[in-house]
């Protein structure tokens, strides 16, 4: 178990390497999964999330690919909780936390670094202040990102603030188990234990109602192909999940090309899924030369439903004061053909 430090341009990205040679790339800048690499059937390692090429673009671009999205991610219906006005930055909206600052694409703080036999990782922190994007309350906010020697990747969002507020924290990476993104997600296996999902009107914005799956696009509670499942959704997947209280994995993902497994459980009640449909992108590079396209990614973002401020059977984000709230979410990686 090890950690190897990189910087470049002022920013600073730590390697977590368990002992059988799988990584986990983290960079200060926005807290930000830049690299996850992984055997395939034939033991070759590849990174299984999407990442630029070039760090600058992290910067430039603010595509949040990989980032830690806080203090509330999604959408926030008229930018309005209480008497708090929160900073429209999605027409009239408030998204992923707003952008005066945008959490995401700030420097964080390194805490500490943690290493065992079987165990390494990270504890960044980030403090945004009284009034922030609206928001009431000075909030601490600690990243932890741990890679154990199994294959398995926690990363636990706990934040703490002075004033009655709200958090709703979660990691937007983009996944792809081909390896290097060198095939799209269309013939992902995906499976999610949900029986509901959170509907969308025309505009995006969730209806706060919870249709079952059944007999619909959404039900992935079978092993289901990614893209045939959607191909009738004009958006493909931007949609949440109310995922099921179940001690077996809530989320299960893998390429039967490569043999690569992802397992996801959380502690948070939701899963907001993306397929990345329709992004296309040429003005930067991902995985090694790799212009952005369609569906190139699969996003599964663990955290309460979208707008649940509006919504009161999503549940609460609210928080007290002083009392701290934790969202942990563990990433199992295999691979299928191992024995």
């Amino acid at each position: 178990m090890k950690i190897i430090e990189h910087q470049a341009n002022g920013i600073n990205s730590y390697t977590l390497v368990n002992n059988h040679h799988m990584s986990v790339t983290i960079m200060d800048w926005g807290a930000t999964v830049t690299a996850i690499r992984t055997h395939d059937k034939d033991g070759h390692f590849a990174n299984v999330v999407l990442g630029f090429d070039n760090l600058e673009d992290y910067i430039t671009t603010r595509s949040f690919f990989g980032a830690t999205i806080a203090r509330v991610a999604g959408i926030i219906k008229n930018a309005q909780w209480r008497d708090y006005e929160l900073t429209q930055n999605a027409g009239e909206h408030h998204l992923n936390g707003g952008d005066l600052p945008q959490i995401a694409f700030e420097p964080w703080f390194l805490e500490r670094k943690l290493q065992t036999k079987d165990q390494v990782g990270l504890v960044m922190q980030y403090i945004t202040l009284d009034g922030e994007n609206g928001y009431p309350g000075t909030m601490t906010i600690t990243a932890n990102f741990i890679l154990d020697d199994h294959g398995k990747f926690t990363i636990s969002y706990t934040g703490k603030s002075d004033k009655t507020t709200l958090f709703n924290p979660t990691n937007h990476s983009y996944f792809n188990l081909s390896g290097d993104a060198e095939r799209t997600i269309d013939h992902h296996i995906l499976k999610i234990n949900a029986d509901e999902y959170a509907s969308l009107n025309k505009h995006g914005l969730p209806t706060g109602k919870l249709p079952w799956v059944t007999n619909t696009p959404f039900d992935f509670r079978g092993r289901e192909e990614i893209g045939p499942q959607i191909a009738s959704l004009p958006t493909g997947l931007h949609h949440g999940f109310v995922l099921n209280d179940t001690p077996y994995p809530q989320v299960e993902l893998f390429d039967r090309v490569s043999g690569r497994k992802l397992t996801m459980r959380t502690n948070a009640k939701a899963v907001v899924v993306s397929s990345a449909t329709h992004y296309r992108d040429d003005r930067f590079r991902l995985n090694g030369g790799k212009s952005m396209r369609s569906q190139l990614g699969l996003s599964l973002q663990a955290q309460t439903l979208p707008d649940a401020i509006h919504h009161k059977a999503f549940g609460s984000i609210i928080i007290e004061p002083n009392v701290p709230v934790t969202y942990q979410t563990a990433y199992q990686f295999s691979n299928i053909y191992d024995v």
